[in-house]
């Protein structure tokens, strides 16, 4: 239990400590001695609520449970849940988006100045951007978490929002990729080139923003079969969408023209997103005591360590 000082009433009423001495009738040095004493006497405490007009428990009331209740009281309870997280998720990817762009800008520019830029370097930026995805995942549970009364999962799933989300859009840059090759003009590039990728870019982005608060509504829901079912539908989708992704590959650079780190590191993501959906549907159940494997440290290795292999074969050679 914390209760109020004199020094917490003079915080919270801006009031001078020369000022409180005058109303008090005592001198300056007693009363900052005052001030460090846990608990107020009882005639100091009754002369400053008579003087201030405070409630009579003011200095006796826990005043850190108050505040608790108070920031409870302004939490919201939006009345439709999956509305709430398109909202959230479709501002959470933007900025995220925002922030990898930024640290893409060096190699825009080498490439606008027709620099020669070694692999590496671009590797490098895709690892930074997956950090930066990943990380973001703690503060999209951390503002829900403290604008509304959403409990449930919110925060077990900080680092699976990212890393689903990915999962399940990946498809949308491949499929660019290969609406681009399929135009090999200079003119057909010059004239559709980037309206397909605004257009691709735009679907990618609702679908993602769709598919991370589709997660988050699984995140809020009770333990049962309603959950259980929302799960396997996500990472249904995710699985699928990782195959369409590895088909939509191949058709735009051909089987031969894929290397071996291509379909190593193609193989590396279907074992991790495996590991992922077993530890979340079935180890999180038989093992609860594990939750920080399930819900972290899987989903964390699953994110960074294709781009870490990547970044190394770069690195040493393939």
């Amino acid at each position: 239990m914390s209760t109020r000082t004199i020094a917490k009433f003079r915080a919270e009423h801006e009031i001078w400590r020369k000022d409180l001495a005058k109303v008090l009738e005592m001198p300056e040095e007693e009363l900052e001695r005052l001030e460090t004493a846990e608990e107020v006497p009882p005639e100091i405490a009754a002369k400053i609520i008579e003087a201030y007009h405070l409630p009579p428990d003011y200095f006796t009331v826990d005043f850190e449970a108050e505040e608790v209740k108070a920031r409870e009281a302004v939490k919201a309870l939006p009345k439709s849940p999956f509305r709430y997280f398109f909202g959230v998720s479709f501002v959470w990817l933007l900025l995220v988006g925002i922030v990898s762009a930024l640290v893409s800008v060096p190699i825009s520019i080498f490439a606008v100045l027709d620099f020669t830029v070694a692999p590496i370097y671009t590797y490098l930026v895709m690892f930074c951007a997956a950090v930066i995805m990943l990380v973001s995942g703690v503060y999209l549970s951390s503002y829900i978490r403290k604008k509304t009364k959403f409990y449930g999962d919110i925060i077990n799933y900080e680092f699976l929002y990212p890393y689903l989300s990915s999962m399940a859009t990946a498809w949308i840059g491949s499929l660019f990729n290969l609406l681009w090759s399929s135009f090999t003009s200079v003119e057909t590039n010059l004239a559709f080139g980037p309206f397909l990728a605004f257009l691709v870019g735009i679907v990618g982005f609702l679908l993602s923003a769709l598919y991370t608060a589709w997660l988050l509504e699984a995140a809020i829901t009770d333990p049962g079969k309603k959950k259980d079912k929302m799960l396997y539908g996500l990472f249904g989708t995710a699985v699928a969408a990782r195959v369409l992704t590895f088909l939509l590959n191949l058709a735009a650079y051909g089987v031969r023209d894929r290397s071996g780190l291509f379909y190593g590191n193609t193989a590396l993501s279907f074992l991790l997103l495996a590991a992922v959906l077993v530890g979340v549907l079935v180890g999180a159940k038989k093992r609860p005591n594990l939750g920080k494997l399930w819900f972290v440290a899987l989903p964390v290795v699953a994110t960074l360590l294709p781009e870490l292999v990547t970044l190394a074969a770069s690195a040493f050679g393939e």
